[in-house]
């Protein structure tokens, strides 16, 4: 039997998600895989500096990018610690408004962190130097805050050191099915891929992921596939082998 054969038939990949009566009674524990819509915005200025909600990145003047609720393994580190720390115990549907002070977002602002760098360092930048962009000195990003007689002042502290978060959580759902998991992860690593285009057949000690078309063309997509292998190991016990399968279908004469 080939791997084409094998990715349709897993009883996993037929249960798709739980039913929501069941999947409301869930809470969230350490280790839960959970997506979840997000916004946060400085407190003071109301400016958004992440979302997962298209609306609300419209009305901020965001162009671009894909929206969809966020996945994140509780406890990973893939959220600011005092947000991954709410979810727990939360419910399917359950909303929470967190208010996070500097020190438990991106800690106070350290003026020791700011410093003048003469113009002639930047010769080799091929664009033109403006206050907001980010440069890389000595290994150290930092973003330019003036430009003025030949001296450049670069902060390195992170943008929103010292500022104060809102962030407003909004449940959609809790992972409990492996093949959940597994596509969670690849469209966490892959913007490209969705339920509906990409495949995942869980069968112990391996798992078989057809990724779509559409990645194929993806730059680092072999960098890609390692850091979704690397996931899965990391994350769903039993797991041995990674297989990721490339169909390719004739159209029209040509393939």
């Amino acid at each position: 039997m080939d791997a084409s054969t094998r990715l349709g038939m897993s009883g996993e990949e037929k249960s798709g998600a739980e039913p929501q009566a069941q999947a409301e009674e869930l809470k969230v524990v350490p280790g839960s895989f959970v997506e979840l819509d997000l916004t946060i915005r400085v407190k003071d200025t109301g400016e958004l500096v992440d979302s997962t909600i298209e609306e609300e990145a419209r009305k901020a003047g965001w162009t671009g990018g894909t929206f969809r609720p966020r996945l994140t393994i509780v406890g990973k580190g893939y959220l600011l610690k005092p947000i991954e720390e709410a979810l727990i115990d939360m419910k399917v549907s359950e909303h929470k408004v967190l208010e996070l002070p500097p020190e438990k977002a991106f800690g106070p602002r350290d003026p020791a962190k700011v410093r003048i760098i003469p113009l002639r360092r930047f010769k080799d930048v091929d664009q033109p130097l403006t206050p907001g962009m980010r440069v890389i000195v000595d290994g150290r990003e930092g973003y330019i805050r003036n430009i003025e007689s030949g001296r450049v002042q670069v902060d390195f502290n992170h943008k929103l050191a010292g500022k104060t978060l809102i962030s407003e959580l909004w449940l959609r759902r809790i992972l409990t099915e492996d093949r959940d998991k597994v596509l969670g992860i690849v469209r966490m690593l892959l913007p490209e891929a969705t339920e509906e285009n990409t495949e995942a057949d869980v069968r112990r000690p391996e798992i078989l992921i057809k990724l779509p078309k559409e990645s194929r063309t993806v730059s680092g997509i072999q960098l890609v596939k390692q850091s979704i292998a690397r996931e899965i190991f990391e994350n769903i016990e039993g797991v041995e082998k990674v297989i990721f399968i490339d169909e390719f279908l004739k159209e029209e004469g040509k393939i």
